[in-house]
């Protein structure tokens, strides 16, 4: 609790205001050493083990606090994420490391709230602390130029891709992609990430660095595309 001890001319009343989560008002009075004086408390609130603003900000004369950069809250009581070294090491092995991100809110790739304290991401980095991006291949391209980045938690806890996949067979022709046999194509990173069905299925697909089974050659393309043309034509 923090508050003013006043030298006053004369008594003074006790007051006593309470207001839910908030310190009182309470004026006090009290003689001492032949002089009388009057006890203010802080406005502020208290967080939960009675700190005011928590220790992370400053109470004002209006009752609020306010907080120090990374902080938020009524009582200043949510703290802004920052990186750790595992983060850093993370996107390290990711090859995606511009710059040390340890010790930074939001990793360094993005806004903390200034009320929640929750991290805005900025476009291609994902989860609490922004830490998270997908991977991208040599040309520094995210998920090879075939699919995009998605973040669903409930689907894996890391960033992952969503590969570019049709049931249209003249575009699976012109990419030089298989067909699958059960009539669509999809990029995917092989079988160590379950094939054709976990891609097409979980949206999992790796990197998304190579078809679904190998490349067509230009010569099988064309003709697929001839053939299905002509069955157009015919069941017409």
């Amino acid at each position: 609790m923090t508050g003013t001890l006043d030298s006053m001319d004369e008594p003074m009343m006790s007051d006593l205001h309470l207001s839910p989560n908030a310190f009182s008002d309470a004026v006090y009075a009290s003689a001492g050493g032949g002089g009388i004086y009057a006890i203010t408390e802080s406005l502020c609130k208290d967080d939960a083990d009675g700190v005011v603003c928590s220790g992370a900000g400053t109470c004002q004369a209006d009752g609020t606090c306010a907080c120090n950069a990374g902080t938020g809250g009524d009582t200043c009581q949510n703290v802004c994420p920052q990186a750790t070294d595992a983060d850093e090491a993370l996107l390290n092995n990711l090859g995606v490391l511009d710059d040390p991100i340890a010790g930074k809110d939001c990793a360094g790739h993005g806004v903390c709230d200034a009320y929640t304290a929750l991290c805005v991401c900025d476009e291609g980095y994902y989860g609490p602390k922004c830490a998270l991006i997908c991977a991208v291949d040599e040309g520094g391209r995210t998920c090879s130029g075939n699919g995009t980045c998605a973040y669903n938690v409930g689907t894996s806890s890391m960033p992952y891709c969503e590969c570019d996949r049709s049931q249209d067979p003249v575009w699976c022709a012109t990419r030089g992609i298989q067909i699958h046999p059960e009539g669509w194509c999809s990029y995917h990173g092989g079988d160590a990430y379950g094939g054709f069905t976990a891609c097409y299925v979980a949206g999992q697909c790796g990197t998304c660095q190579s078809p679904g089974a190998p490349r067509a050659s230009a010569t099988f393309a064309l003709a697929f595309i001839l053939a299905f043309v002509v069955f157009l034509f015919i069941d017409a």
